[in-house]
């Protein structure tokens, strides 16, 4: 659940403000996560390559407009995508992207805490680090109604368990959202009421393997062997679960209950 106190209504009309006036300012983390997510992007390909394919044939739901791009195009044809937005300037951008694929695409401008379909209207629901703008109890609740019995949802989210994530979130306010709150344990707790799931954690020796790396080849050569050791550490400790506090993001791939 969100840690604002302000009302989800009053969220929704600040989040589509921020994403249709392109407010955010992210030129710096975006230098330091094309080095730390280098490898890890590879990584997440792999998983999806294993996952997506389930997508075939499925009536499919995107929380958000455009990470179908990346995530779907060129893996797996659904038979249809729906995609949903709180901001009508992101809502163009996966429209516009849509024009030549060929699979049956719907773009809705909707508040995802509300979603308005009817029970049992998806076989699957996803999204690109959206969990962490909504609601989580009220959107996951959504989410479960939506889908149809059996039906799975994957998502992939940043995580704000680490102290020093959550030191660098107060200090770099520009980069996000006012009410948005990456992933703490309380949300995975309510996601496990609806859901039953795998999870998957990336990036902690990657961040400070990638400072250095950055510091050393600048905006350049990702592939070197600094960010392949945080890369390997990483693989390594994301499987003894007590460290996985320590993680920056998570994929969240599971089963309606």
């Amino acid at each position: 659940m969100s840690l604002s106190t302000r009302s989800n209504d009053d969220i929704a009309k600040t989040e589509a403000e921020y994403w249709n006036e392109n407010k955010l300012d992210r030129t710096k983390i975006k230098k330091l996560r094309r080095h730390s997510f280098y490898y890890s992007y590879k990584r997440e390909a792999k998983l999806f390559d294993k996952i997506i394919p389930e997508f075939k044939d499925q009536n499919v739901l995107e929380i958000g407009s455009h990470s179908w791009l990346s995530w779907i195009k060129g893996r797996v044809v659904p038979k249809k995508l729906t995609c949903i937005n709180i901001s009508q300037v992101e809502l163009n951008k996966g429209i516009d992207n849509a024009k030549d694929v060929g699979f049956e695409t719907e773009f809705i401008l909707m508040d995802a805490n509300k979603l308005a379909f009817p029970d049992n209207s998806f076989d699957i629901v996803y999204g690109g680090a959206i969990l962490h703008h909504l609601d989580i109890e009220q959107s996951v609740n959504h989410i479960h109604r939506v889908l149809k019995p059996g039906g799975k949802i994957l998502f992939l989210e940043p995580l704000n368990m680490n102290p020093l994530y959550k030191l660098y979130r107060m200090l770099n306010k520009k980069e996000r959202t006012p009410d948005e709150h990456a992933l703490v344990h309380k949300d995975f707790k309510l996601i496990r009421k609806n859901f039953t799931f795998d999870h998957y954690f990336f990036d902690f020796f990657t961040v400070f393997t990638g400072l250095i790396s950055l510091k050393l080849y600048g905006d350049k050569n990702y592939g070197n062997w600094i960010n392949k050791t945080g890369y390997h550490l990483d693989v390594f400790f994301s499987k003894i679960p007590f460290l996985h506090f320590l993680f920056a993001r998570a994929i969240i791939y599971g089963k309606k209950k």
